[in-house]
């Protein structure tokens, strides 16, 4: 490491001065050396300091540690997914008396060598899922980072290492046969309008992970919901664009559970999604279609755990949220559930706690809602942050007729009022403290 010290301090004089020879990008070269190492700053002797270790670097690489086991288990799911529904496509060929469909290879299983489609393997499952989210990291960190970058340089600032959470979290909450160029524009939306028009990392209103899925969703809603979407393939289907299997499709267990009420004959969403084979252990381990990294609740929990000791991450908004969503679903179904012979039936009809297993909420209150730029900062506002992000999903699930997910709605909407209940929270004690007076 040292000769790449030295390298790195014999290259700083083209780059440090004001009258150097690639002074305008600076930023650049400033963001490769506190990469590799720690800034060489220190605070003086002189007066009082607060010195802690914990800076922006180490508050990034802290969540990005809590989200591996989420992108380990996507790698995994994304290859269990993929074979499970091609098998189920060479299966119903077979039944129709007709050959099996053409197994057509990736471009890392070409190099890696073919799956044994008689006898898969957990190797097979691996090189799958890294097929479909290396390409889906890559552009979401390349896209993001270089716009970053080109900001930084026109500004002349330091750049943030805010993105790297950022880039990661987007890679999570997409389908993995998202097009790449579609999560291209995604990101460039976001991170132009969403960050970069407020001044970048620390001003912006919304998460920007949440903008990329929104922008995606209202602009691209065919690769971003309905059936098809949810199990990655090798090839683009005529007229589809995207990663998938011709001729199969798959819903998410939220959308069974939405589904519930205009089946024939009606039933539970419980007892839809055991119908359909969404057992309790499933949902809660991943071993279901969705989007790429918020599948496993346990995966998200020991995120959660990592976020909550490092002190990271507002466990109050994580319990808060959780409490609202629990809550709110109780009090929807004591009210408006909807009964079919004597029985409950539709989504109301499910015990709240499901609503934890189904569904993006626990990712999105675990690592979108505790972001601290766009959530509040004080503590009773982190409760009412939590806990409202809690009721609006739980609004959007049972109320809005067409729309099965509100995480990332409710979230998105309780960011910009963020602002809001830190002033109505500190306003509220300053009067307490005057009576007191």
């Amino acid at each position: 490491m040292q000769f790449l010290r030295n390298l790195i301090e014999k290259q700083k004089k083209l780059y440090h001065a004001p009258d150097s020879k690639f002074h305008k990008v600076w930023p650049l070269f400033d963001a490769f050396e506190t990469f590799l190492f720690a800034p060489d700053h220190r605070t003086g002797t002189s007066r009082v300091h607060v010195r802690d270790y914990v800076d922006l670097k180490r508050v990034m690489n802290t969540v990005i540690l809590a989200m591996l086991p989420c992108l380990l288990w996507a790698i995994w799911n994304a290859g269990v997914q993929h074979f499970h529904g091609w098998q189920m496509v060479a299966d119903a060929a077979a039944k129709a008396g007709k050959p099996a469909p053409e197994y057509v290879l990736g471009w890392l299983q070409s190099l890696l060598g073919a799956p044994n489609l008689g006898a898969l393997g957990a190797f097979d499952n691996i090189v799958f899922g890294l097929q479909r989210m290396l390409p889906i990291l890559i552009v979401s960190y390349g896209v993001g980072l270089g716009i970053e970058m080109t900001f930084s340089v026109i500004r002349k600032e330091e750049v943030s290492e805010g993105y790297l959470v950022s880039g990661m979290l987007i890679a999570l909450i997409v389908p993995a046969s998202i097009p790449l160029w579609q999560l291209a524009i995604g990101v460039a939306f976001a991170v132009v309008l969403g960050k970069e028009v407020f001044g970048g990392t620390g001003m912006n209103i919304f998460n920007p992970a949440m903008m990329v899925r929104a922008f995606l969703f209202f602009a691209f809603a065919g690769q971003m919901s309905g059936d098809m979407v949810w199990v990655a393939g090798n090839q683009s289907p005529a007229g589809v664009p995207g990663s998938l299997i011709d001729g199969y499709s798959q819903p998410t267990a939220l959308a069974v559970a939405k589904a519930s009420s205009m089946m024939e004959p009606a039933v539970s969403a419980s007892q839809a999604l055991a119908n359909a084979g969404f057992t309790h252990a499933n949902m809660f381990f991943g071993n279901i279609p969705g989007s790429a990294g918020e599948m496993s609740k346990l995966c998200v929990l020991i995120g959660a755990f990592v976020l909550i000791v490092t002190g990271v991450g507002s466990w109050r908004t994580m319990l808060g949220g959780v409490l609202g969503l629990l809550v709110s679903a109780f009090l929807m179904k004591a009210m408006l559930v909807t009964q079919v012979n004597g029985a409950d039936v539709g989504i109301l009809a499910m015990a709240p706690w499901e609503h934890l297993l189904c569904g993006g909420f626990l990712f999105g209150i675990v690592y979108m809602a505790t972001d601290p730029v766009s959530s509040p900062e004080t503590n009773v506002g982190k409760w009412i942050y939590g806990a409202l992000i809690g009721f609006v999903t739980i609004l959007v699930r049972t109320v809005n007729p067409a729309y099965p997910e509100g995480t990332m709605l409710a979230v998105l909407l309780l960011n910009a009022f963020a602002p809001g209940i830190d002033h109505f929270v500190v306003a509220a004690n300053i009067k307490r403290r005057m009576a007191r007076a």
